[in-house]
């Protein structure tokens, strides 16, 4: 056995989802794709099993709230009130996962984080992050997307640098505030190495 919570186990190996998502058909198939492209990279890494399952199963898991509604995402975040309604999905599944029992702290901030970024992800929130922008069921900018999933994992941090100019952008473009989270992973991964 992985020794991984049974949660996390179900949705990484067997692609199981706890009962308490809230996920269309074509939501579960996005979040497969994610945690997909997610197990690939990790054995390209040489990662073992167990880890293997744990990247899956943060993509699986990634947007398990996605379509609940905000006022029952509200009480599960410390903080809601500051948060946009859009956002609010990553943090409250953290925080679902985490009351059930989970205590793997890099899963739950790559899943509470994987919209805005944090400057404190570790490789699995990065490959998150990306993961979400480049799984192949996403249309626009199609064939830019697929040369960023042709570097990866090979060149890990290039990609992350572009797909974060990229998600940035869109904001600017519509003139959404960036949040100071997303500065602050903006700053923390273009910062002088």
């Amino acid at each position: 056995m992985d020794n991984l919570h049974p949660i996390i186990h179900q949705a990484g190996a067997e692609e199981r989802l706890p009962d308490w998502a809230v996920m269309s058909p074509a939501r579960i198939r996005h979040a497969g794709r994610v945690g997909r492209l997610m197990s690939d990279w990790a054995e390209a890494l040489g990662h073992d099993t167990t880890t293997r399952i744990r990247w899956r199963a943060a993509g699986l898991l990634h947007d398990a709230l996605k379509e609940e509604g905000v006022e029952a995402l509200r009480p599960l975040v410390s903080g809601a009130e500051e948060c946009p309604d859009a956002l609010l999905h990553g943090p409250a599944c953290a925080s679902r996962l985490r009351t059930a029992g989970v205590d793997d702290e890099p899963l739950l901030r790559a899943i509470a984080c994987h919209t805005t970024g944090h400057r404190d992800l570790g490789a699995l929130g990065q490959a998150l992050y990306m993961a979400d922008f480049l799984e192949p069921g996403r249309l626009a900018s199609g064939r830019e997307r697929v040369g960023l999933r042709r570097r990866m994992p090979d060149e890990w941090h290039a990609v992350l640098v572009e797909v974060a100019t990229a998600k940035i952008g869109v904001l600017i473009d519509a003139q959404i505030p960036v949040s100071a989270a997303t500065a602050a992973f903006w700053e923390a991964i273009t910062a002088p190495r």
